[in-house]
């Protein structure tokens, strides 16, 4: 269950915190207090309509992966979900776990991160979409390192040349420039990474603090779900 892991997120902010020399910095890590915001109101369009957060991986749903890894960060962890019956279904399994649906109804994913920065009851937001398989807890310390540390808005992962606005840390008031954008009429997650001063934080950065790059990796298709259970079947296979 989420609530067991949540208290012992600390343990990954000392981790985090190892690996920055200040020590104001190092202690402004460890007291930070974070949500994890996890998108799951899309439609999985080219997943003919399935949701992706329930879409398996081995033997978890991606879902179950996301609330097992975030929970060594977050304080809290809200998920944004607009089906009312996968939101049944997650909060008698999940208790720990506050969900709520977009405000601005069919606006995307803009949307969502409105609803659930709104929501959230911290600071410092973690943000996802809910069809990342492989989250990781150590990297979303590393950025809330950064965040904690500098002036900017946001901590941004930048891999293979491109910005990754699912997994990066935020701070909770950019949630009032998605709003901004939404009643402007502007939806696109790129309108609201241009409004904000960001700290990027490059693959080589990543690599070099031992964080692995699959971290920006989706599922959209049926295809690359296949591919997936693949290559974690061809894993288990070598474990064993």
């Amino acid at each position: 269950m989420v609530e067991t892991v949540i208290s012992m997120n600390h343990s990954i902010r000392g981790s985090a915190c190892n690996s920055h020399r200040n020590s104001a910095r190092c202690e402004a890590v460890k007291q930070a207090e974070v949500t994890t915001v996890i998108l799951a109101g899309g439609e999985g369009r080219r997943m003919g309509g399935r949701n992706k957060a329930l879409l398996t991986i081995g033997r978890e749903t991606i879902i179950e992966r996301q609330l097992r890894e975030t929970a060594k960060l977050a304080d809290e962890i809200v998920v944004v979900a607009n089906d009312p019956a996968f939101a049944e279904k997650l909060r008698a399994t999940e208790p720990a776990v506050r969900i709520v649906s977009d405000v601005y109804a069919g606006e995307g994913p803009l949307a969502g991160v409105h609803a659930g920065f709104q929501a959230a009851a911290f600071p410092y937001i973690w943000l996802l979409g809910c069809d990342q398989p492989y989250p990781s807890a150590a990297a979303a310390g590393y950025l809330l390192g950064r965040l904690t540390s500098v002036r900017a808005q946001a901590a941004v992962p930048v891999i293979g040349g491109n910005l990754q606005p699912l997994h990066g840390v935020y701070r909770k008031e950019t949630g009032t420039i998605a709003e901004e954008l939404l009643q402007s009429g502007m939806r696109r997650l790129r309108d609201w990474m241009e409004r904000m001063e960001l700290s990027e934080i490059g693959e080589d950065e990543l690599q070099a603090g031992g964080h692995s790059l699959a971290l920006a990796e989706d599922i959209d298709t049926p295809e690359q779900l296949a591919k997936e259970n693949a290559r974690w079947a061809e894993h288990t296979q070598q474990r064993s």
